[in-house]
């Protein structure tokens, strides 16, 4: 398969299929910045392109050139919101600096809060010249010669990890995560239960995490908080333990913000500990854990020491891989377990990043050497800052009503939400002194009109962040996402868009979006996972919550591989197991009726409260097209017996 076989010439009739996309036209700023200087130019059909997969276009780029003089002006580079962060862009520029004559000269326009943008192309080998005032916004002009334009050999993929060795890893992290989850059950009691269900619903978020990492290969790289993410897992981990052991976090460095994976140093962590710990239960004595975290020059360092049986030094000898000869293979005295654990940690890590030492008998010490994600709040800021500017000064307002084409509408509608996503994003922002589903919460409150906005201000000024300005920024988002809401329920038939609007959340690619259907209605809630819970939304969906049905899905809703989920809160006995699987089926008619591709998957979520011998069956599957047809008679082989010590059981705080 050649490299670019996805790119195509631009052409008219793609330009119309492009108009017409509402994907390649929610962007409320284009980068670059769709702008012409000389109007000499002409749009430059043969050095345009489009990128495109199954027929689908997902991305490209428009350029105007003087071909006379060869001088090309790059004047927009789209991608779809379910194309970004694959290099789209980076691929159509590169494939457009290779086509161009010799002694071509490229220049373009990007708006002064950009600098992310800028600092890329400089990169590349453009160079900046003097700003441009157009529209009362400046604009950096950069500027490049065809042969200065620097194009990096696209290094080769790594290698496959087998999958039955992939599959192996995960299975043994979710062993590890069910056992801590049943050990938080038992530790169930009346004056524990609220918080030891909270950590129930964390670690079952968890386990989703380890699994979707194996489902989707999750392995793009990104800020971890370390400090964050002991307290999170490895303290709750330590505590349901049934193993005693003393645990103790000494901070050395304010910040630890490692570069890395928040899944893969999560599991890593998880194994390292729970090595650790079946160590100290094999010495027999009364364990002590302790984790110290402080920086080098340019490392993070995590010391984690224990008074387990420790390692035989022989064990510690490195290999010819510079593996210690002990990874993946059980330093458990018993010679259970595979050891995947450890391979788990040094794949993470990396095994010039491990120490190990240990004294048998005694305990041992892993040091692990992570990269600092380096001037991670200024960076983050300014690529906030600058989407937040993008909404608050270059978004054109669209007038519409009942007669106005249907793509324009729906060009709306993802616009609308891509502020909405954003929004919450910036909410996310709030989580260091402060419950975000509270804030989220009079979010909610406000946007369905039952506060209004004077109570809105008056619940922010209890609101604290690293950066203030960030609460003006939810208010000003919170206005925004309100009125265009209600001027899109004022202007047309909300019901005609269901689809658009339920779609139009799969703009969210790197969250999992929960959402509240009441299917008689066709209506729903929905929002990111961490700013909510699917109870939140029904008081606001006029019915009662018998009536309503939780749902989650992650990504491109017209992605057909991944699931839909649907689920209750409650089965009370075999007839109201046999109304919810009706329920169920209604819902997803009642996605198939506003557009939902009936070939999408559908799963289904475990009941929160178990108070039957029977339950609905989650080890099966459908798709919404399948279900939503099945008659009542055929919905009994959608239950299955539930185990005895489940029944009575909440499996969610929902």
């Amino acid at each position: 398969m050649e490299k670019f076989v996805s790119i195509k010439p631009f052409s008219k009739e793609l330009e119309k299929r492009i108009s017409r996309n509402p994907l390649l036209n929610i962007d409320t700023f284009i980068i670059p910045s769709p702008y012409i200087l000389d109007r000499e130019l002409t749009k430059d059909f043969e050095h345009s392109y489009v990128w495109m997969e199954e027929g689908e276009i997902m991305g490209y780029i428009l350029v105007y050139s003087h071909l006379e003089s060869r001088v090309f002006h790059i004047y927009k580079v789209v991608t779809s919101p379910f194309g970004r962060g694959r290099g789209i862009g980076t691929f159509l520029i590169e494939h457009l600096t290779r086509n161009l004559p010799e002694d071509s000269y490229l220049y373009l326009y990007i708006w002064q809060r950009q600098p992310d943008t800028v600092e890329f192309f400089v990169k590349k080998g453009f160079v900046q010249g003097e700003p441009l005032v157009y529209r009362n916004l400046v604009y950096t002009h950069l500027s490049a010669k065809k042969e200065n334009v620097l194009i990096d050999p696209r290094k080769e993929s790594r290698e496959e990890v087998e999958p039955r060795e992939e599959i192996g890893r995960t299975r043994h992290d979710a062993r590890k995560t069910l056992r801590l989850l049943s050990s938080m059950v038992d530790m169930l009691s009346v004056d524990n239960g609220s918080r030891i269900i909270e950590d129930i619903n964390r670690e079952t978020t968890s386990l989703m995490n380890t699994l979707n990492s194996y489902r989707n290969s999750m392995d793009i790289v990104h800020k971890v908080n370390v400090r964050e993410l002991i307290m999170e897992r490895i303290i709750p981990y330590v505590e349901a333990s049934h193993i005693s052991c003393e645990f103790q976090l000494i901070l050395k460095i304010k910040r630890p913000v490692a570069l890395g994976s928040h899944v893969f140093i999560g599991r890593a962590l998880i194994n390292l500990v729970s090595n650790s710990l079946e160590a100290i239960e094999e010495a027999g004595r009364e364990g002590r854990i302790t984790m110290i975290l402080d920086k080098t020059a340019d490392k993070i360092r995590l010391t984690l020491s224990d008074n387990g049986v420790g390692i035989d030094q022989d064990k510690l000898e490195k290999g010819p891989d510079g593996i210690p000869l002990f990874v993946g293979k059980t330093t458990k005295g018993t010679h259970s377990g595979e050891g995947l654990g450890t391979v788990q940690i040094f794949s993470t890590f990396g095994g010039d990043n491990i120490e190990v030492t240990s004294t048998p008998g005694e305990g041992a010490v892993w040091r692990i050497f992570m990269d600092k994600f380096s001037l991670e709040q200024d960076r983050w800021f300014i690529q906030m800052e600058r989407r937040y500017y993008e909404f608050d000064l270059l978004m054109d307002d669209l007038f519409f009503d009942e007669s106005t084409e249907r793509q324009t509408v729906i060009t709306y509608i993802w616009q609308m939400r891509k502020m909405e996503i954003f929004l919450f994003d910036v909410i996310c922002q709030f989580s260091k002194y402060n419950n975000i589903r509270d804030i989220y919460r009079t979010f909610l409150s406000y946007r369905m009109s039952v506060l209004d906005r004077q109570g809105f201000i008056k619940a922010s000024e209890g609101w604290n962040s690293d950066y203030p300005t960030l609460k003006e920024w939810v208010i000003k988002l919170a206005d925004e996402v309100k009125r265009r809401r209600d001027y899109l329920e004022r202007s047309v038939n909300p019901d005609k868009f269901r689809g658009s609007l339920f779609k139009s959340w799969g703009q969210a690619l790197e969250n999992i979006i929960i959402f509240t259907l009441n299917p008689e209605k066709n209506r729903f809630l929905a929002t990111d996972r961490k700013l909510a819970e699917h109870l939140d939304f029904a008081p606001y969906l006029d019915s009662d919550k018998e009536k309503l049905l939780r749902g989650e899905f992650a990504g491109d809703i017209n992605n057909l591989s991944h699931p839909l989920f649907l689920g209750v809160w409650q089965v009370k006995d075999e007839e109201d197991l046999m109304k919810k699987l009706r329920l169920i089926r209604s819902g997803a008619r009642s996605l198939v009726a506003i557009g939902i591709n009936p070939e999408k998957k559908l799963a289904f979520y475990q009941t929160t409260y178990v108070r039957h011998s029977r339950d609905i069956n989650t080890d099966l599957s459908s798709t919404l097209g399948k279900f939503a047809n099945i008659p009542d008679g055929e919905l009994d082989r959608f239950a299955r017996e539930t185990e005895d010590d489940l029944q009575g059981f909440v499996m969610m705080q929902d």
